[in-house]
């Protein structure tokens, strides 16, 4: 191996007729590989004691401007340090380390994350849906599939960081989801392997615009033109359904399945079954919503015990109603909007979160003390108060239009 002092004037200069090595006597370990086409590419050598092999680390490549020498020099010292210490290793090395120390790879962590989610926690909290776990992964294969296969300690941070931000320019929404999976299973496997890598996240605030700002929902139609579009719904089940929808707040996966044994007519309440807690949530209705329950219990098929059943069997069984179909004026999604809206103004906001299935925040669990629920007369003067403003929206009281016959539906 020829020798030469590692200075810019010299390597300036410098030629070979062939891939050619060069080594400086003043700077131990530090070798230069220049090729027939000039490229001249730096790298370090040292013996690694503990592994008992020589390992030689690749720098750069030399640059024409500034004091490459000196800085080649710089990074040799610390390159030495870490050959030294052991934390120079090969792929296959490092492939092996990892499996050691449990480092799973992106999609590896995305199944540990949701197995832990999907069993019995200790902390008692239930667990994660099949439903959840199927929409984070058809998320993870949309969003993150060409990093699957890197280990999480790799992960491109700031690639993932900048691809999210471009994602949300065109699928806000999208790219809020997928930030808050990456961000998840990132803390996860941190937990896990006592790990401290970097949060994935967007690199700018998200801004979910809501159905008023996205033109979705057009406030200028009147609340009355929009109860009078469902009056005229032949089928009584779902006309009662897009009723009840609009003085309750209930959402339409919550709704749709649900039983006469979580009604309870007498006392004016419903008891859903909570997928994310490991209680039910009992929820007081108001006096019109219970004379929309009694028509509807009057109505019932006696082959099942659906609140909203459909009118056609498969099989042998009767199964309940499936989704709303969007009106001329009304989409499902606007009924909800305006329950909030006048929630909002007439019921404490604890109550009317609770109304409505929400997750309550510890400020509105600060509110409620010890007890952690609002009481049942709470809710009930919530939710007539709610029916009341919405009866002034519609100028029309929903008793009036359900207990007149709908002998057509």
């Amino acid at each position: 191996m020829p020798q030469i002092k590692f200075t810019d004037s010299t390597l300036k200069s410098l030629s070979t007729t062939k891939t050619t090595w060069f080594s400086d006597p003043s700077c131990k370990g530090l070798r230069l590989c220049v090729t027939k086409s000039r490229v001249k590419t730096w790298y370090v050598t040292k013996w690694d004691s503990g592994a008992q092999k020589t390992r030689s680390v690749k720098l750069a490549q030399w640059a024409s401007k500034g004091a490459h020498c000196a800085w080649a020099k710089k990074q040799m010292g610390a390159t030495l340090l870490d050959i030294h210490e052991g934390n120079v290793l090969t792929r296959d090395e490092r492939e092996t380390q990892k499996a050691a120390l449990g480092i799973p790879t992106f999609a590896e962590a995305l199944e540990q994350y949701i197995e832990h989610r999907t069993s019995e926690r200790a902390s008692g909290k239930a667990p994660m849906v099949e439903k959840t776990a199927k929409d984070y992964r058809n998320t993870f294969k949309l969003r993150f599939a060409r990093w699957a296969d890197v280990h999480v300690d790799e992960l491109p941070i700031l690639e993932i960081n900048q691809y999210l931000n471009t994602l949300q320019l065109t699928r806000p929404h999208g790219a809020r989801t997928a930030s808050v999976l990456a961000g998840a299973v990132v803390r996860f496997v941190n937990r896990l392997c006592a790990l401290a890598l970097p949060i994935p996240s967007l690199l700018d605030n998200t801004t979910i615009k809501s159905r008023v700002e996205t033109g979705k929902l057009d406030l200028s139609v009147p609340w009355a033109d929009r109860w009078a579009e469902i009056e005229q719904i032949p089928n009584e089940h779902i006309r009662l359904w897009w009723m009840l929808t609009w003085y309750t707040g209930f959402r339409q996966e919550t709704f749709r399945a649900l039983t006469w044994d979580q009604v309870d007519l007498k006392n004016g309440a419903i008891t859903f079954r909570r997928s994310k807690h490991t209680y039910d949530r009992s929820i007081a209705v108001s006096d019109d919503a219970v004379r929309m329950l009694k028509r509807l219990r009057k109505i019932r098929y006696d082959d099942c015990d659906w609140v909203f059943p459909s009118r056609r069997i498969i099989g042998d069984k009767r199964k309940h109603l499936g989704q709303m179909d969007g009106l001329e004026l009304t989409n499902p999604g606007d009924l909800r909007h305006f329950w909030m809206t006048a929630a909002r103004e007439v019921c404490s906001r604890h109550v009317h979160r609770w109304l409505a299935q929400q997750t309550l925040t510890d400020n509105d669990l600060r509110m409620l003390g010890h007890y952690g629920e609002p009481s049942f007369d709470e809710q009930k003067r919530g939710a007539d108060a709610i029916a009341e403003a919405i009866n002034k929206q519609l100028q029309d009281t929903p008793c009036n239009v359900v207990e007149i016959g709908r002998k057509h539906a």
